[in-house]
């Protein structure tokens, strides 16, 4: 018997038997570095044609099964899933809901479709927001802004733990601050050399907000993605501004 479409907003908990078309927006590994660094499970964003955006995870030991066929942007026909309660803290979604992928999940990539599934969705959040949820680990925003300035242990060959800090001038006029740590660090001066010249507008995803003797930074996380200019839509609508 053939499943019955599902959107994203209309997920109950337990297994679901219907069929979910998503696009997957962003993927990332979730680690564990109390241990090593050990692989606790394969996170997602998934998005819907009602531009629902719902969490996704595979755990360690399914991961195989999964990873080498996520392709970010791509749309997918998901079904067999498990739907459980969103974590209450470090959330990337504001459903209830999370997707959690077990020994029947089928994830079918599609090369057409007949529905209209958004490419982008971010959740950003005002200076004064980004200052209620510091410390509290209960969301993890989105961020854009102009880039002011750009400070790195690695480009100061300062020794120790390598770290970028952005300044960042809101649409509102107020500068930030997002910290990148550790591999985030590379990664970034690596997008940065690619890039050629420095970037007007800088998103960043997944951030974690802090107050620090009264100072708010916005550290990156294993979920956090950066996007410079033209990368994304809004940050295209913010580059064309500027000119």
């Amino acid at each position: 018997m053939a499943s019955s479409y599902t959107l994203l907003a209309n997920l109950r908990a337990g297994r679901c038997s219907n069929t979910a078309e998503v696009r997957l927006l962003r993927s990332w590994e979730a680690r564990n570095i109390n241990k090593g660094g050990e692989l606790i499970s394969v996170d997602m964003l998934f998005i819907d044609e009602n531009s629902t955006m719902v969490q996704g995870s595979i755990p360690a030991l399914r991961q195989l099964q999964f990873k080498n066929r996520l392709a970010e942007g791509s749309i997918y026909i998901l079904t067999g899933f498990d739907v459980v309660r969103s974590n209450p803290m470090f959330r990337l979604s504001d459903s209830t809901f999370s997707i959690r992928f077990n020994e029947g999940t089928e994830l079918e990539k599609l090369s057409t479709t007949v529905r209209t599934i958004p490419t982008e969705l971010f959740r950003f959040r005002t200076y004064d927001q980004l200052r209620e949820l510091a410390n509290t680990g209960k969301q993890l925003p989105d961020i854009m802004g102009e880039l002011c300035q750009i400070r790195s242990t690695i480009t100061d060959r300062i020794p120790g733990a390598q770290r970028v800090m952005l300044s960042l001038r809101l649409e509102s006029g107020t500068v930030v601050c997002v910290s990148l740590f550790d591999s985030l660090a590379p990664a970034f001066h690596s997008k940065l050399d690619s890039y050629v010249r420095e970037p007007k507008i800088v998103l960043v995803t997944g951030v974690n907000p802090k107050i620090v003797a009264g100072k708010l930074y916005l550290n990156g996380t294993s979920a956090t993605r950066v996007f410079f200019d033209s990368e994304t839509a809004v940050g295209k609508d913010a580059f064309d501004r500027q000119d």
